[in-house]
Order: structure tokens, then sequence, then C-alpha cells
């Protein structure tokens, strides 16, 4: 595909996918070898404001696809919820 292709939908669906536990990068990588994100899913995110969450939420908000927001939301705040009992 190359960088040439990129395809911004496709990469924010990717880092929904991930964000949300319904796929793995790694499982995505076996299926394709040139696989797009908004981030680095080899680190773990840490939830704070105006972080990878938001970003990829408010470009689902902007294509009005709501019902990914909501799951971006609720994934958010358990990362939130996981974060604060690890402390």
């Amino acid at each position: 595909m190359g960088i040439k292709n990129f395809n911004e939908h496709t990469s924010m669906l990717n880092s929904y996918k991930v964000l949300t536990g319904k796929q793995t990068y790694r499982d995505m990588l076996e299926k394709n070898e040139e696989v797009y994100f908004v981030f680095n899913p080899t680190i773990p995110v840490i939830p704070m404001d105006n972080d990878v969450y938001d970003q990829v939420r408010l470009y689902f908000e902007e294509i009005e696809d709501y019902r990914k927001c909501a799951e971006i939301h609720w994934a958010k705040c358990k990362a939130l919820a996981e974060d604060s009992y690890n402390y």
C-alpha cells in the first residue's frame, strides 16, 4: 500500500479496533503486511486529556459514527479505571 496510498479512514478504523480490544495489532499484521494506526500500538496508551482515544473519537464524531464514539469513550473509561487501580 505505501504511504503514498495512505487511507485516513482505514488508519482510524484500525486504531479503533485496537483501542476497543476488538482486534490486536499482531492479528492485523498477520493478515496484512502494511497496517496503519494513528498511534504506536506496541507502546501502552496512557489515558489523559486529548489522547489517542479522544483523537479517534473525534474522527468518528465528525463522520457521525456515534456507535464507535461511544465504544471509544467506554474503552477510555475502562483504561482510566484500570490505570487508577494500578496505583
